[in-house]
């Protein structure tokens, strides 16, 4: 295709997002060879196969949602405008996408793209050279598109907001501005019929290389990734204005089970003077994860700690559950404290003590023989003989 300027050519226009997002175009493609030459109908955009095919064919997908009302020109994303530069790109007027990268591609993801439309640009550059440098320059493909808040497009719904979980408790929203995403003031994060975690505070996180303690009491709507064998709950979370910060539960399934041993963090500086410096890191659970069938919950009221080097993330009094099978309720909770707990061992320790002092009793009163004959004022009195 003629390759026309940044500015000219990519004039997308957003709609403001409400918590239940969907896909919208028009969309830009970028990053794989598969686009070299590829000619665009204005009317039916890109073909359904030719789709299915790039991003089968690409080692990775990933999915850039934006939200806000700024155009995208070379003055509001000076950053993209370089990546687009030195890739093939095709610019389709189509409404939707007529196939889910996600159903073709084991390594598709979405991001949802928040903030002003410098920080915009600082994360879908940052978040895009990270996958190039983990799949392959060129075998990327990014996909920009819009969030719409009407149920009739072609993707399936990827997040939700919550109202209520089963505790029966209300979120506290913060109205959001033309280019922000909504904050959620508490510690749920739910998705509904998908995956619901509930903590009774917030979520506590010490960095390694900042050294900074986060309070992550403000989030924006939470987004699953359901996979076969593992599945993400997302978490964006609203520290400070030079920060993302994003937290994902990671799912392991298998043999009927499920099991949370992992979190990811993810932050990205978008303002200071190292603006697009991410720091990546999976913390592991210290001792047993949380895990339990599929179909019930899990529920602890100690403290869970995951941990890298100094990298901590502490969960207080929690309750979870991936794979609701369109349920909006926890179902059944396993506990992590389980049945025989440290007092009842020491209650059980001290009660079979107590019952083997009693059948010693017992047994030494039922030794005791009284004597056969008795003294009586008629008979004669009774001589014991006593032998040294």
């Amino acid at each position: 295709m003629t390759h026309l300027t940044l500015k000219s050519l990519i004039l997308l226009g957003s709609v403001l997002g409400s918590a239940v997002a969907h896909y919208s175009g028009p969309f830009l493609f970028w990053g794989v060879n598969d686009l070299k030459g590829v000619q665009v109908s204005a009317l039916e955009g890109l073909d359904d196969k030719f789709l299915r095919d790039m991003y089968s064919n690409a080692a990775a997908v990933v999915v850039f949602l934006r939200n806000g009302t700024a155009k995208l020109n070379d003055d509001n994303f000076p950053s993209f405008r370089k990546i687009i530069e030195r890739h093939e790109y095709v610019y389709s007027p189509q409404e939707e996408l007529s196939s889910n990268p996600l159903d073709y591609n084991v390594n598709a993801e979405i991001i949802n793209l928040v903030g002003s439309p410098t920080q915009q640009d600082i994360e879908l550059a940052a978040l895009y050279r990270d996958s190039t440098s983990n799949y392959g320059e060129r075998k990327v493909l990014g996909i920009l598109a819009s969030r719409w808040d009407e149920p009739h497009h072609g993707l399936h719904k990827r997040e939700a907001k919550s109202d209520e979980v089963s505790t029966g408790s209300s979120t506290s929203t913060t109205p959001a501005g033309p280019t922000e995403e909504p904050e959620i003031d508490d510690a749920i994060y739910d998705v509904p019929g998908k995956a619901l975690i509930y903590i009774s505070s917030a979520p506590v996180l010490t960095l390694n290389s900042t050294e900074e303690e986060y309070v992550l009491n403000k989030h924006t709507v939470a987004t699953y990734d359901s996979r076969e064998s593992e599945s993400k709950l997302i978490v964006t979370f609203k520290v400070e204005d030079a920060t993302k910060l994003t937290l994902k539960f990671r799912f392991e399934m298998d043999a009927g089970y499920w099991i949370m041993p992992k979190v990811d963090v993810f932050l990205i500086d978008t303002k200071s003077k190292d603006a697009g410096k991410m720091t990546d890191v999976t913390l592991e659970i210290d001792g047993d994860a949380p895990y339990a069938p599929m179909g019930f919950s899990y529920s602890c009221s100690k403290q869970l700690v995951f941990r890298n080097g100094s990298t901590i993330l502490t969960l207080e009094n929690i309750q979870v559950q991936p794979a609701l099978e369109g349920s909006t309720k926890f179902g059944s909770a396993w506990d992590c404290i389980g049945f025989t707990t440290v007092p009842i061992w020491s209650g059980l320790f001290v009660t079979s003590f107590m019952a083997i002092g009693l059948a010693l009793a017992i047994c030494a009163i039922l030794d005791i023989k009284p004597p056969n004959r008795f003294e009586s004022r008629a008979g004669k009195q009774l001589t014991f003989t006593i032998q040294e």
